[in-house]
């Protein structure tokens, strides 16, 4: 009898071992299942990452051109036939749209703000004015900001001659303002207006101010709130002329540092979705359609 326990034993131990081995076959499957299925979502997932950045490229060579080539902003474009109407004051827009992709696109034409460049313009004075600063501060920024640029030792109040560095430290520049970051040190005690102030300016040197590009948040600095309404409101339905604007503006108009027609310095933000993946840029760019190199690139980021 002895014998026939040990075989029952050594069947038991068999079993045991089968169904060991079978467990970690079956968990190797999984594991292995799991693993495939995660290596195609990687793979879907890059494969609509490069259709997204080959639509991004496309359409801002797109827009560039069309912007080359168009006088009027009419639709329908050629390159976008199905685009909303475009509009230059940074209110975005669907410039295409498919089942499994969209892009949405905001120009900013960069004479629709204010170059930080000349802040002592009577454009800046009114926004900062109407920003909340009292009389004193407004001389103050602009002053600050006119030393910071200037190319000599003496300060904007006569008499008087400028400090060697910001309050921050900051040694003074003596130069144009050239880096988006730099008007942040004249407002570091005021976060909620810097803010204001950075979305109604710019760094680059801009001629000829176009309110009619102005974002509408700078529309209110400038308007009566009534008025800035109506002006937003006509400019949402594409009825704003430029003699409208002109009689609006009234004494206020003034050719030499006003200029109501679209400029040749873009902001242009362009976001595309595709499936899961979201991507956005945003190009800064001079067209100088006359010239050997008819685009500068100003930054991309």
């Amino acid at each position: 009898m002895m014998p026939k326990i040990k075989i029952y034993r050594q069947s038991g131990i068999a079993l045991i071992q089968v169904l060991l081995i079978s467990a970690i076959i079956s968990i190797l499957a999984i594991h292995f299942s799991y693993t495939a299925r995660d290596q195609i979502a990687i793979a879907s997932t890059l494969e609509q990452r490069i259709k997204a950045t080959q639509l991004l490229k496309s359409a801002q060579s797109k827009i560039i051109y069309t912007l080359l080539t168009e006088n009027n902003f009419k639709q329908p474009f050629d390159a976008f036939p199905d685009s909303e109407p475009w509009n230059f004051y940074s209110n975005s827009f669907i410039l295409e749209q498919t089942e499994d992709s969209k892009i949405l696109v905001a120009i900013q034409d960069l004479n629709g703000l204010l170059s930080q460049q000349y802040i002592g313009s009577p454009f800046w004075t009114k926004a900062l004015t109407n920003m909340g600063f009292t009389s004193n501060e407004v001389k103050n920024k602009q002053r600050l900001i006119k030393d910071w640029q200037d190319k000599d030792s003496n300060s904007s109040f006569i008499g008087d001659t400028e400090n060697s560095q910001l309050e921050n430290g900051q040694d003074y520049r003596n130069q144009a303002i050239q880096l988006p970051q730099e008007i942040d040190w004249f407002f570091e005690q005021e976060q909620q207006k810097l803010n204001v102030v950075k979305q109604i300016s710019t760094h680059y040197s801009i001629v000829g101010f176009n309110p009619m590009n102005a974002p509408e948040i700078l529309l209110r600095l400038f308007f009566q709130p009534e008025i800035a309404e109506v002006l937003i409101r006509q400019r949402e339905n594409n009825a704003l002329t430029r003699q409208q604007m002109i009689t609006i503006l009234g004494s206020d108009y003034d050719d030499v540092t006003m200029s109501l027609f679209l400029g040749v310095q873009f902001k242009i933000i362009t976001q595309v979705s595709f499936g899961d993946v979201k991507l956005q840029e945003t190009l800064e760019v001079q067209l100088q359609p006359y010239e050997n190199v008819p685009i500068l690139i100003l930054a991309r980021y």
